[in-house]
């Protein structure tokens, strides 16, 4: 769900990932005090796993973020950082999770999955109803991941909002989208250490 920044772009995390990335670092915490107290020998290994937990619970569930300003959309994953200008995007999809899709290429939102069958089945007709931020479009039927109480529709909802605005009052140029260039990051620092204690559990479960 959404938070606006003090430069006005919306900010869209998945709050369901960050309460699992919580209890992951609980539980990780209390097993990693429990094996400094208890334990005197070669099982302090095992610390080494605890932390591989922790860092993925970090990695996987609490970075991932979804940023809209007047600029593009900058997506963080779990393994690279895209930024996508306005004029590069051609498509805005909620099938399976915010997808966001380029010339050639489509960039699924890790932070904005799509509902589950279980929050679907229970969405109301009221829910269901009305456009959904696509003007051009004559549906009258929401898709489950356009519901605008579940992560991917919110966040679709607000990329589909602020692209028709700019759309609108000129700030985009149409026409565009096949030069203009998508800019992709890696993780690099971040795929080093998940390297290193995945090596290191490994090698910790061996020895211990």
């Amino acid at each position: 769900m959404p938070y606006v920044s003090p430069a006005e772009r919306e900010v869209f995390v998945s709050r369901f990932n960050r309460v699992l990335a919580v209890l992951i670092w609980a539980a990780a915490a209390a097993l990693i005090v429990g094996l400094l107290v208890s334990v005197h020998d070669v099982r302090l290994l095992y610390v080494v796993p605890c932390a591989l937990f922790a860092f993925i619970g970090w990695a996987l569930l609490w970075r991932p973020r979804l940023a809209v300003g007047d600029e593009g959309v900058e997506v963080v994953n779990v393994t690279r950082t895209i930024d996508i200008p306005w004029q590069a995007l051609i498509h805005v999809d909620t099938k399976y999770a915010l997808t966001l899709y380029t010339p050639g290429r489509k960039f699924p939102v890790w932070s904005a999955p799509a509902p589950g069958t279980a929050r679907t089945l229970r969405a109301t007709r009221q829910e269901t109803k009305g456009l959904v931020g696509r003007p051009t479009v004559a549906d009258s039927v929401r898709r489950p991941g356009d519901l605008l109480n579940t992560e991917s529709g919110a966040a679709a909802e607000v990329v589909r909002r602020r692209w028709t605005q700019l759309q609108q009052n000129g700030t985009i140029d149409s026409g565009l989208a096949d030069e203009t260039p998508v800019t992709v990051r890696w993780h690099i620092a971040s795929l080093a250490v998940l390297t290193v204690l995945a090596v290191g559990t490994v090698a910790a479960l061996l020895v211990a």
